[in-house]
């Protein structure tokens, strides 16, 4: 009974607030199938990130690699700073001593070099890992045969 009462509460919203409608009409798309490659299509779209993996750039000079390097790395920093707030996993800077517990996240802690034993761990921090603490992506456009369109192919019209 809860849920009829529910439904026309939403009913009643979405004909009487355009802002509710507006959030309510995402939940009855489609969900893409497959896996979520928003990430990815922002840091194209916005740093052309998969151009530039899938171009062969052996036949460029380092000068001309780090050109076009400067301009993806401002895109695709731009999109993580829009769309992620990342934080270190581990707290202290690269180089520095640490103590893993032993209750680590296995996922969140790669121990490397020689493990032996059991935890706590003491060791040197190599790079303090990257954990995102919330994710605001946008919404992609559904594609028609339910593939994954990372980036639309752009055609100019003169």
């Amino acid at each position: 009974m809860n849920r009829l009462w529910l439904a026309l509460q939403a009913f009643w919203h979405c004909l009487t607030d355009p802002d509710f409608a507006a959030r309510v009409a995402p939940l009855f798309e489609k969900a893409p199938a497959g896996p979520d490659l928003r990430v990815l299509a922002v840091l194209q779209r916005d740093g052309r990130l998969v151009d530039f993996l899938e171009e062969d750039i052996d036949a460029y000079s380092d000068a001309q690699i780090g050109a076009a390097v400067r301009d993806i790395h401002r895109g695709c920093r731009k999109s993580l700073r829009d769309y992620l707030t990342l934080e270190p996993v581990l707290n202290a800077a690269e180089e520095e001593r640490v103590t893993v517990p032993s209750d680590f996240d296995p996922a969140a802690i790669r121990l490397i070099g020689n493990v032996n034993g059991s935890p706590p761990f003491h060791g040197v921090l190599k790079h303090h890992g990257w954990r995102v603490k919330s994710v605001h992506l946008p919404t992609l456009p559904a594609s028609r045969d339910q593939t994954s369109v990372l980036a639309p192919a752009e055609v100019e019209i003169s």
